[in-house]
């Protein structure tokens, strides 16, 4: 009993210290992300990421950023599943959809952050009689990307969806941020099913899907640390009744 113990602590303060970690890599990252031009104006935007040698690090910052948050989320699901303290087939989704959603954001960054970068690099340097043929090379990768980022997207939202169900059906915290995880996949299926259909762009849904899902982390961080843990188990095991002197 001890042990089982123990071992939920250590795991509660892996994914205190990984869930808001990922989310500060992921803002850093973004930050210094070239942005300047019109994301569909595709000669711009390609001449923008040629002239930009930061590229390939910027992106595996991204992916580095992306994997420890998913490590967060590994951590969580062995916190919050011993036995009587979880919707646990919930959960269990949730670690599933946390492996495809990992693997399907090292594609769209093996693709983005590096085979791109080729093709737009070789399109900048193209003779002006290969420049044709060295676009649509760039703009194959450029559409592969668009379908990952889509299923990215969609995978990540079922991820907080079963996440968040199983701490809002759950006894191991406190259920109310499990609503808001449930929000943010919501925002990022929507903004994945557009993205499908119109292209890269930043849509009112990803930004509602970036904010709960950074606020949700950082509750998260508070909410699996053991001290509160322990601190709330002790609140509800409290008998209730009359105050005495």
């Amino acid at each position: 009993m001890e042990a089982r113990v123990e071992s939920r602590a250590l795991w509660g303060r892996v994914g205190a210290i990984a869930l808001p970690l990922g989310i500060i890599l992921l803002v850093a990252a973004t930050a210094v992300h070239p942005s300047r031009e019109d994301v569909m104006n595709h000669a711009a935007v390609f001449r923008e990421y040629a002239q930009t040698d930061a590229w390939i690090a910027i992106h595996f910052t991204q992916w580095l950023a992306s994997l420890v948050f998913f490590g967060g989320l590994v951590a969580l699901y062995f916190a919050m599943t011993p036995k009587r303290e979880g919707a646990t087939a919930l959960a269990r989704f949730g670690l599933v959809a946390v492996v495809l959603t990992a693997a399907s954001i090292t594609m769209l960054q093996a693709v983005d952050g590096v085979a791109l970068k080729w093709a737009v690099d070789a399109w900048a340097d193209a003779p002006a009689d290969q420049e044709p043929s060295a676009l649509a090379a760039a703009m194959g990768l450029r559409w592969t990307e668009y379908a990952l980022q889509s299923y990215s997207n969609i995978l990540l939202g079922l991820t907080l969806i079963f996440f968040g169900l199983a701490i809002a059906y759950g006894a191991a915290y406190s259920r109310w941020p499990g609503w808001l995880a449930a929000a943010s996949g919501i925002a990022w299926i929507i903004h994945g099913l557009m993205v499908s259909y119109v292209g890269l762009f930043d849509s009112a849904p990803r930004l509602v899907a970036l904010v709960l899902m950074a606020v949700w982390a950082f509750v998260m961080a508070v909410q699996m640390w053991p001290g509160r843990r322990r601190s709330r188990a002790a609140r509800t095991a409290a008998p209730s009744g009359p105050l005495t002197a």
